[in-house]
């Protein structure tokens, strides 16, 4: 039976692959083997998969619980002797420490007094008897628990009972104070070393030898030795009494060796109190040495203690990436005991930023950079400092928010002033610099150049656009000239789009118009055949039937091209393809025409037409000068049609009224309900036809409801939407430009990511970058992005050709990006900068190197009160003369100094 199952098992084991699922599920039942105690299944189950190539097991993995217990933990604590055994065969880490429970192996084994379990575990070559973990040994627990089976194992396989834990007292002082006699006994007689009594006191200031002498005076102790040799431990006991002088000296009597294996411990620990002299005592002695600072590092950045930290850095500059999200983070955290330590913190800060190796764009497992914590912080300084060393403000961490969301507007303006600098050249030229670093994406640098991956530019300026606080530093310079830029870059593939569609329009509208003529002639020639055999007639018709032929051969085939353009957008994109309103107007279009071009009628050619109309104009509000009165047109319409929508039922009401009064006249304009709600309509425009009106019916319900009309809808209401649609007009003026950035920015971001491609980037690529080489769109994604191939380091320097101070003729006064700051392998052309913006970019760096009116007014009311001070300051000095009488001897040393 017993063969029966292995076999089977055996059989179950091989069927599993090497996916993540199946690995869990491999772990599930390796522990569910092990807390059932079957040890077959479990020693069948890693033996299996620890033969495979590569093993598909790890004897240390640990399991995603709140506990972290590995395998061994477990067996360990349960007392499974013969589990502890096969794992430690099979490469089990025995002196892993569970950080949860702070427990190794043996600490658990000797807390459950499993005396077996113990034995195998030190049976273990490579076993620590005097592991810590939580400051304490195993030799303490035993001592605590009163085990002296274990204390036996421990004290045998060299345990140390001069360890002190987080109080400073050893095992045997432990042992003394509890007045176990026979604990005290066994570690004096079994252990190897012989014990420190003399060294660590406890709370009531009495060394180990005083309290076995006062409780256990019948005890033979050896005799006091005045040379002993310190160790690690030693220097742990006086860092926890923070006895630095005594640390100092007893470190300079421990060997190299010895407290270079404790280098980090200790470091973290004098890190964690403070204690600069013993950090650089350590450091100093350790010099030319191999040893980690990380753990410090993080104590002195989580403490604030910006002089420890520079000594680390000193030692490992390179521990700067692992440090610069901790740092950010504890600028947001309270200070400890009520003291606000925020210039320490940002201190710290400065010196990770200060090492050249240092990832300012470095994420953590949410996302987040360092430039998120330092924003949520409120720390203006943290985020002027992490902008300046290259942050990006755009990166959408898991919950899809950039730092940008939480950096004040003033900051982020200040800092977009600062990357505008001017460069002389010469005695009357220089340049001006637009420094687009904050601007530049993740993993768009030069390392990942050769990789051939895009990530997308616009996710910044779409949230700007979006967010109502932000979106007015658009205007500014440096958004506005990146804008620009991206725009002059696709304007010809723009420019190809409007063509193609101008020919299309116009193919489909005379093929309409020339369809609706020949129906109406074909009419008038069976009506002339009929009468006569007129051949001029009948020739001109043939020609006219060749000419629609020719038309539909055209407008058919320009369709067929405009289906498959929509087709390779789709596919593209197809998520950002559906939500284009714009998109679903032209597949109505083209389903539309094909409808037209199978003879539909002449309903749906009027339809057709007025839908080819609007994508016309559509099309032409992509172009800057025009995006400002199409954008008004639509924005009043969607106001009218918002602001109308509640006084619909009056309006309807009133066309019910009039078909209920007017029914019975002579007049037909009000014959039905349908045809009363359309003259009604009509009657809003002010076409009143109030002559033709019966009135005749009901003379004085009649007059009443038309005046009321009149009044309420044709006056109010009327002269209510116009004021509206003033208002709108007025404010798009205003915010012209704005609107014109907006709307520049959702083009180009429809570009962008059509040009990128979602399913490109989920066949070929990881995260957010996309591979060009395979995507059909790669040649116009080369051509709208800007980093990393055209701007190398996130700069570009124009220079004006002309006189900057003469700008009234701005057709003349171009403005041309300098060739040096573009990858020349690429062969960027040269462009040409908005005049517009050079102008902006002048009045800013003019006024950043003027003082401004409050600032003049600090520096006046500074020196007022300096002023003041020396006049106080004399003052006081002529009081305490005249109150002890030496006004005289007072007088003459003023007037001698």
């Amino acid at each position: 039976m017993d063969l029966e199952e292995d076999s089977l098992q055996e059989h179950l084991l091989n069927v599993y692959d090497s996916s993540s699922t199946s690995t869990q599920v491999l772990y599930k039942l390796l522990l569910d083997a092990l807390r059932s105690r079957d040890f077959r299944s479990f020693r069948n189950t890693v033996e299996h998969n620890l033969r495979k190539q590569p093993p598909a097991l790890n004897v240390n993995y640990v399991h995603p619980n709140h506990s972290e217990e590995t395998c061994l933990d477990i067996a360990s604590r349960n007392g499974l002797t013969e589990f502890v055994e096969f794992l430690l065969r099979k490469g089990a880490n025995p002196n892993r420490v569970n950080e949860a429970h702070n427990r190794a192996p043996i600490h658990f084994a000797t807390e459950g007094g499993h005396v077996d379990t113990l034995a195998a575990l030190l049976a273990e070559p490579t076993i620590n008897p005097n592991l810590e973990a939580g400051q304490q040994t195993a030799l303490h627990i035993a001592v605590r628990k009163k085990d002296l089976a274990c204390a036996d194992l421990l004290l045998e396989r060299g345990a140390s009972a001069s360890i002190p834990n987080s109080k400073g007292l050893t095992a045997l002082h432990l042992a003394a104070m509890k007045t176990q006699r026979d604990m005290v006994e066994l570690i004096l007689n079994k252990c190897r070393q012989c014990p420190d009594l003399d060294s660590y006191r406890d709370y009531n200031h009495q060394t180990t030898r005083e309290v076995i002498q006062q409780k256990l005076p019948r005890l033979l102790l050896p005799p006091r030795s005045e040379n002993r040799e310190a160790n690690v431990h030693d220097l742990k006991y006086y860092l926890i009494a923070n006895d630095q002088t005594n640390f100092l000296r007893s470190m300079e009597l421990v060997k190299m060796e010895v407290l270079h294996s404790a280098a980090e411990d200790l470091l973290e620990m004098a890190a964690q109190r403070d204690f600069h002299e013993v950090v650089v005592g350590i450091l100093e002695k350790l010099k030319g040495s191999l040893f980690s600072v990380k753990k410090a590092a993080h104590v002195a950045v989580e403490q604030g203690n910006p002089a420890i930290l520079q000594e680390l850095l000193n030692v490992e500059p390179e521990v700067a990436n692992d440090l610069i999200l901790n740092a950010c983070l504890e600028l947001g955290m309270p200070g400890k005991r009520g003291v606000n330590n925020m210039s320490d913190r940002l201190q710290c800060l400065r010196l990770i930023l200060k090492q050249e190796s240092v990832d300012v764009r470095c994420t953590d497992n949410k996302g987040n950079t360092p430039l998120h914590y330092a924003a949520r912080a409120g720390c203006r300084e943290a985020v002027t400092l992490l902008l300046e060393r290259g942050s990006y403000i755009g990166h959408m961490n898991k919950f899809n928010v950039p730092p940008i969301a939480d950096i004040p507007v003033c900051t982020l303006s200040h800092y977009f002033d600062d990357c505008l600098q001017t460069r002389k050249e010469r005695t009357n030229e220089y340049t001006i610099e637009f420094n687009y670093r904050c601007l530049m994406p993740h993993d768009v640098l030069a390392e990942h150049d050769k990789k051939g991956r895009a990530t997308s530019e616009m996710e910044v300026f779409k949230y700007i656009a979006c967010n109502g606080a932000l979106k007015h530093l658009l205007n500014h310079p440096l958004l506005s000239s990146f804008l620009f830029l991206k725009w002059h870059r696709i304007r010809h593939v723009l420019y190809a789009n409007f063509a193609f569609y101008v020919i299309f329009y116009l193919l489909l509208n005379a093929y309409i118009l020339g369809m609706t003529y020949d129906s109406s002639a074909n009419k008038n020639e069976t009506q002339t055949v009929n009468s006569s055999n007129d051949a001029a007639l009948g020739s001109t018709l043939r020609i006219a039937w060749y000419q629609n032929n020719l038309l539909w051969v055209f407008t058919t085939m320009l369709s067929l091209l405009f289906i498959f353009r929509e087709i390779i957008q789709f596919i593209s994109c197809p998520w950002r393809y559906l939500k284009n309103l714009g998109n679903w107007l032209e597949a109505a279009l083209l389903v539309l025409t094909f409808a037209v071009l199978c003879d539909a009628g002449p309903q749906i050619g009027a339809i057709v037409i007025l839908l080819s109309a609007w994508e016309l104009v559509i099309l032409i509000s992509q172009h800057p000068r025009m995006t400002t009165g199409i954008e008004m047109f639509r924005t009043v319409s969607f106001n009218f049609a918002r602001f109308l929508f509640p006084y619909a039922f009056l309006i309807l009401a009133f066309a019910l009224a009039f078909y209920t009064l007017f029914k019975d006249g002579d007049d037909t304009s009000f014959p039905d309900p349908g045809r009363s709600l359309f003259k009604t309509v009509i009657m809003l425009t002010g076409e009143f036809d109030a002559n033709d009106i019966p009135f005749v019916s009901h003379p004085v319900w009649s007059h009443i409801v038309f005046v009321l009309f009149v009044f309420l809808i044709a006056i109010v209401l009327f002269n209510l939407l116009n004021g509206l649609a003033v208002s709108d007009t007025a404010e798009i003026l205003c915010k012209a430009e704005l609107v014109g950035l907006i709307s520049r920015i959702r083009l180009i971001a429809y570009i962008e990511d059509v040009a990128i491609g979602e399913s490109c980037r989920r066949c070929f690529c990881c995260g957010n970058s996309c591979s060009l080489r395979w995507n059909p769109f790669g040649l116009l994604a080369r051509k709208i992005l800007l980093f990393p191939h055209y701007l190398r380091d996130g700069r570009i320097s124009v220079k004006p050709y002309d006189c900057l101070d003469v700008y009234n003729n701005d057709r003349h006064c171009e403005k041309y990006v300098r060739s040096e700051s573009m990858n020349r392998d690429k062969r960027w052309s040269t462009l040409k900068m908005d005049p517009n913006i050079i102008k902006q970019a002048k009045r800013i760096i003019s006024e950043k190197n003027q003082l401004s009116d409050s600032e003049r007014i600090m520096i006046a009311l500074n020196k007022l009160q300096e002023r003041l001070a020396g006049m106080e300051v004399a003052l006081n000095t002529v009081k305490l003369a005249v109150e002890n009488n030496n006004v005289d001897k007072t007088v003459e040393s003023m007037d001698e100094s």
